[in-house]
């Protein structure tokens, strides 16, 4: 009987997982505090710790257990950081979950949104996610905030997967909130559940109270998510408020505007142009699909003095309303169908209520390629904005640092009591910055996959797809007759995709990094070709500059040969489509303004971006 009470114990404790506290919507505590683990299901619970890089050992925690819930207690000298949660020795285990601060006074913010991981644009959205987190891992932030749609479509996992993979090499606290995509094709958000974490929570965070909303697939908050509103700033009606929720209700592109909300009489008044020229002023109308829980909703916001609502989903973002002094702000996406100008934005708030709200910073095409392997992880940074001195988690013990390009140092190096993940200090400078954490020793193998036509005729657009692996480094890009190509991800692991329009026989020499070149053909060659193929658009050849070891790196005038310039300028509306079939939702066409047009007489009008 008691072998049996044993193995089931045992299986119960490798079926269950961590519902509460995720590392998308941490835990805060202060030294000696106590917080609350909520599992899936029950489990005989022998040990708690946390665990970070730079400790001997876990800290161990006490603790106490009533069903699937454990309140433990951290020790009071515990020192102030990121934390991952230990259960059973790693039975159970949450990386970042857990925030020990001592946050009193301004709480200074990154928000970033839209970030749409499994779109192709002018490059892969995850090179500006990694980008982001490379700004936020250097900058004087205390917190990132991802207001929905990390994942572009919410049904599939690896959207998800690459999300949770480059996020969470973050370190600072992340806290995140679902869009309208993590619900596409997963509406009830398991997907999002499991790689992300709870979709409507809450979170005290020294005099600060800061709610997570869902706004939903269709673009509403529902009343239960307004009741859960309407609890939490009942129990804490004297913190200063900030809300995450997807879609903003207030909106209006490139404005300031100062408004005044009396009661539900002023929804009409708020969503009629004053100036009669347009059909619409502020009020985001999919919120009027259920219009007695957004008039719940701002009645709410202005009756607690919510200090800021902050939203994405509009993808040129760059709006401010200010709405009986609560401050509802829009920003543009990070990753997501728009012009050139993607980008993030910085808050400041203070105890006492105040709001400083930082412009937009437009990225444009700065990006940042990370890879890792069994030997080496390699960080390539092609930016204007990056810190001048970066902390980074990468998934591996490397010793050492090799410099590709620019300038780098090493500064410390943190590693973590259960190698989990080790964390680098790097003062880094130049453009593009390239290095290799560990030992460099590349070893790619390179495929070409398929040409496409096969037999070009002139003037033909030509498709080279290429696939490239090294399981010492990773590979950061190829080059392509000199030129930088980076993946693509139509799934988990990236493609090359080179573009030219054909006009005769060509020879295409492609590189990765540390490797031999492989030479292929495209056409029949009568005479050795001599010619450099023609890019769509035009790319301007750069040369490549071999350094002392052999190793083959673009210069700073390297251009972006990327496929989704030329094969997938609409696949992100496509994947749209095809998730909006899975609940009769219309298509959005977000080429021009990125707002869907309202559908007729209030309802649902603007809806997902």
């Amino acid at each position: 009987m008691r072998l049996l009470f044993f193995l089931l114990a045992a299986s119960l404790a490798l079926a269950a997982s961590i519902v509460d506290p995720r590392w998308a919507v941490p835990a805060y505590v202060t030294p000696g505090g106590t917080f609350n683990i909520t599992l899936d299901s029950p489990v005989a619970v022998n040990s708690v710790a946390l665990a970070a890089p730079g400790l001997d050992k876990p800290i161990a925690l006490t603790f106490k257990t009533s069903g699937n819930v454990i309140t433990a207690a951290v020790p009071a000298d515990t020192p102030l950081g990121l934390y991952d949660v230990v259960i059973n020795g790693g039975e159970l285990y949450e990386p970042k979950a857990v925030w020990v601060g001592n946050v009193t006074g301004p709480l200074r913010i990154l928000q970033i949104t839209d970030e749409h991981v499994g779109v192709e644009l002018d490059m892969a959205s995850v090179y500006r996610l990694i980008h982001a987190m490379v700004v936020a891992n250097g900058g004087p932030f205390d917190v990132v905030f991802a207001t929905g749609d990390q994942a572009d479509v919410g049904g599939q996992p690896w959207h998800h997967m690459l999300f949770a993979r480059y996020a969470s090499t973050a370190t600072k606290p992340i806290f995140a909130i679902p869009g309208n995509h993590d619900h596409a094709g997963d509406d009830p958000l398991v997907n999002y559940r499991k790689f992300q974490g709870p979709p409507v929570w809450y979170r005290v965070v020294g005099p600060y109270l800061i709610i997570g909303l869902d706004s939903g697939f269709d673009g509403y908050l529902t009343d239960s998510v307004v009741k859960f509103y309407e609890d939490v700033l009942k129990r804490y009606p004297d913190k200063v408020k900030i809300v995450l929720v997807h879609l903003p209700p207030f909106y209006k592109a490139d404005s300031y505007i100062v408004e005044t909300y009396r009661g539900p009489q002023d929804v009409d008044r708020l969503n009629r142009d004053p100036t009669g020229r347009g059909q619409y002023y502020i009020v985001y109308t999919s919120y009027l699909q259920n219009r007695p829980a957004y008039e719940k909703f701002l009645e709410l916001t202005i009756k607690y003095r919510v200090a800021l609502v902050m939203s994405g989903h509009v993808h040129s973002g760059n709006s401010t309303i200010v709405i009986n002094g609560t401050y509802f702000v829009t920003t543009r996406t990070l990753g997501g169908s728009i012009d050139t100008s993607h980008g993030y934005r910085s808050y400041v708030v203070y105890p006492d209520g105040r709001v400083e709200i930082g412009r937009e910073v437009w990225t444009y095409k700065n990006f940042a390629v990370l890879t890792w392997g069994s030997k080496a992880a390699q960080l390539y940074i092609d930016s204007d904005l990056a810190p001048g001195e970066i902390t980074i988690d990468l998934p591996g013990d490397y010793s050492g640092l090799k410099v590709l390009n620019g300038s780098a140092q090493l500064v410390k190096v943190q590693r973590h009591p259960l190698g989990k993940y080790t964390r680098y200090t790097i003062k880094l400078s130049g453009r593009p910055v390239w290095i290799a954490i560990g030992d460099y020793a590349p070893a790619p193998a390179v495929k070409v996959e398929k040409v496409l036509p096969r037999s070009p005729t002139p003037g033909d657009l030509v498709t080279v797809t290429i696939s490239a692996d090294d399981p010492n480094v990773g590979v950061p890009f190829l080059l392509v007759n000199g030129q930088r190509v980076l993946g693509s991800y139509f799934e988990e692991k990236p493609v090359y995709i080179y573009k030219f329009t054909y006009q005769k026989p060509t020879a295409l020499q492609i590189l990765a990094p540390g490797g031999q070149p492989t030479t292929i053909q495209i056409g029949q060659a009568t005479t050795p070709a001599t010619t450099t193929p023609t890019a769509t658009p035009t790319p301007t050849p750069t040369a490549t500059n071999p350094d002392p070891h052999g190793h083959y790196r673009p210069s700073n005038a390297d251009s972006h040969n990327n496929p989704a310039r030329h094969h997938h300028a609409d696949r992100h509306a496509a994947a749209n489509r095809r998730a909006s079939a899975v609940r009769g939702v219309p298509d959005c066409n977000r080429a021009a303004s990125h707002t869907c047009a309202r559908r007729a007489a209030g309802a649902s009008a603007r809806l997902p971006d």
